[in-house]
């Protein structure tokens, strides 16, 4: 059912949404806010049948936006379309809650129906965070029309609420980010429980419609206002198989969790549009509507997951960038105090492999020296002389760029006794004060490389990021440094393409395939897909990735190619639609 049929239903449906295009609200935003105070105009005693029993009409929603999106006025729209008498209140303790709807001792002073409002979802979240704070557990059990409160030692400290004896109806306004106190109680069913609406509308026009002449009818009839248990009616013999299907495989533990209240949720919505018709019975086109309604809550509720999840990721790849911007500046800086120990201490003569290394000192600086040494051979700063056992290595008697290191100056002020290894014989060692237990052994960074690269052959990449890479590495433990050494060792690894500081690796020797960069990968891949077909954007990403490229290199390339087109889609975001090919593959250098 597409927008145009779903508003042009019913005549309630056709005045709501005449009402949202005249105010600048979104239609659907204002439509939940309507049917909620539909079903809290209702008495407690109107609820829904069984199986498996009768269930309250209590009902929830979150209208979702950015801060200023038009949540508020939102909500003051639904007063004037549906301008019923409802008690309202702000949202206090679970126990508040109990004590608005607590029996009276004059039974007239009772409050049964109320509509609770949460103009800030972050008032929700402290409310929360208080030690010993029950309002989400009150609020998920008013929901359902459970049991309330509790029975106190006289009827001043008594708030106990009989299950199905109050209608508590809620309506919470939550920005992007901000609904962690929801989203965070997938498996204690908070999100279940409410359905979502989006108070944004892409579609929405430039100019305001005319304002209509007349409200929706509020006066429902007698058996929703009062009177002894009252259950709606189902029309559609397929609403029963609907019901048993999902209690079905509810029983059997099957589908998501988020999913769980769905069912039930559903019915509550086709009830409160069969109370805008002033109707008992919930119709075929209830149902069919109800469901149109679920998708939209579906919809806005997993642009909310997806913002967290985006969030989350980028919170991760921020503190990764950070720890590896860091771990590289610790790096260079050990490079440097290793090379400048390599070269104070062959001022004295020459040394071995061995020696040079048991005088760096500090593990971190044993692991920078192997890459140290190699470089200032390949500088020619050190050269290689044989000896006895085994090669030494020496200054270069040509390398005149730094007088403290040239063998002319080998006077003892030259060599910094703080890096012989060879500690006074007044001074206790400091490892004989410590606990001498064994850290668990782990790889060897050459080892954890090895097995990398082959878990990726084996995932059939043919080529790698070197930062993402690193970034795994060092998660596991390991320093750049180690891993560029590792990398310089592996026969199948070398670089064959260098893009925004980070280079792309060829991880399967000779054999591997031809590298494209990101924007020709990009530019074939849309060649292969029709004119004017919309690009699924998840499947891009997992080919670009499965190519070599990081799903921002991808989605970079997707834009520079000019060859995407992007649209606003039905739900809150945009839509690839493939241009005509122009030809501008990026030709290979």
């Amino acid at each position: 059912m597409n927008d145009g049929n779903f508003w042009s239903a019913t005549d309630q449906l056709k005045l709501i949404h005449q009402w949202a295009r005249a105010s600048y609200v979104a239609p659907w935003a204002l439509l939940y806010a309507v049917l909620l105070r539909a079903i809290a105009t209702t008495g407690p005693h109107v609820m829904l049948p069984g199986p498996p029993a009768p269930a309250s009409l209590n009902m929830g929603v979150v209208l979702v936006g950015r801060s200023g999106a038009g949540k508020g006025v939102t909500d003051k729209l639904s007063r004037v379309v549906w301008p019923a008498d409802i008690h309202e209140e702000g949202l206090g303790s679970g126990q508040g809650i109990a004590e608005l709807f607590k029996e009276q001792k004059n039974p007239e002073d009772r409050i049964t129906r109320a509509l609770i409002t949460v103009s800030e979802i972050d008032h929700l979240a402290a409310l929360n965070a208080g030690q010993g704070n029950n309002t989400r557990a009150a609020l998920k059990a008013a929901l359902t029309g459970d049991r309330l409160g509790s029975k106190g030692a006289s009827l001043a400290t008594t708030r106990a609420v009989p299950a199905d004896s109050y209608r508590m109806c809620l309506s919470i306004s939550a920005q992007f980010g901000h609904t962690g106190v929801l989203m965070d109680d997938v498996s204690g069913g908070t999100p279940q429980r409410l359905a979502w609406a989006p108070v944004t509308d892409p579609q929405m026009p430039d100019e305001p419609g005319p304002i209509p002449d007349r409200v929706l009818n509020t006066a429902v009839p007698p058996w929703a206002q009062t009177g002894p248990q009252t259950l709606m009616q189902y029309e559609p013999p397929e609403i029963r198989e609907y019901i048993n299907a999902g209690l079905l495989a509810n029983g059997r533990g099957i589908g998501e969790a988020i999913d769980g209240h769905r069912t039930l949720t559903r019915l509550k919505i086709a009830a409160a549009l069969a109370i805008l018709n002033h109707r008992l019975v919930i119709s075929a086109i209830d149902w069919e509507l109800s469901e149109a309604i679920m998708a939209k809550s579906d919809d806005t509720r997993n642009a909310v997951l997806e913002y967290d999840r985006q969030a989350a990721r980028a919170r991760v790849r921020d503190r990764a960038i950070g720890r590896a911007v860091l771990d590289e500046m610790i790096d260079d800086r050990h490079e440097k105090t290793v090379r400048s120990r390599i070269l104070r201490l062959l001022t004295t003569g020459p040394k071995s492999r061995s020696d040079l290394r048991r005088a760096m000192g500090k593990q971190h600086y044993r692991e920078a020296f192997d890459a140290v040494l190699p470089h200032l051979e390949k500088v020619s700063q050190v050269v290689t002389i044989p000896g006895d056992k085994a090669p030494h290595y020496a200054l270069n008697p040509e390398f005149t760029g730094e007088p403290e290191f040239t063998p002319e100056n080998s006077s003892s002020d030259a060599v910094n006794h703080e890096f012989t290894g060879e500690p006074p014989s007044n001074v206790t060692p400091l490892d004989t004060r410590r606990s001498h237990v064994e850290p668990r052994p782990k790889l060897s960074c050459q080892k954890w490389f090895d097995a990398r690269i082959a878990e990726l052959v084996a995932e059939g990449h043919t080529t790698a990021s070197s930062f993402a890479v690193y970034a795994e590495g060092q998660a596991a433990g390991y320093t750049r440094q180690q891993l560029r050494t590792a990398a310089s060792s592996h026969p199948d690894v070398s670089v064959i393409d260098r893009a925004g500081g980070k280079a792309t690796w060829n991880i399967v020797g000779t054999a591997s395939a031809p590298y494209r960069s990101a924007l020709e990968w990009a530019n074939h891949y849309f060649d292969n897909l029709p004119a004017g077909s919309v690009v699924d954007k998840d499947a891009f990403r997992l080919a670009g990735i499965a190519a070599g490229h990081s799903a921002q290199a991808s989605r970079h390339a997707a834009t520079e190619s000019g060859r995407i087109e992007s649209v606003r889609g039905d739900g809150l975001e945009t839509i690839w639609v493939l241009k005509p090919s122009t030809n501008t593959e990026e030709k290979p250098a």
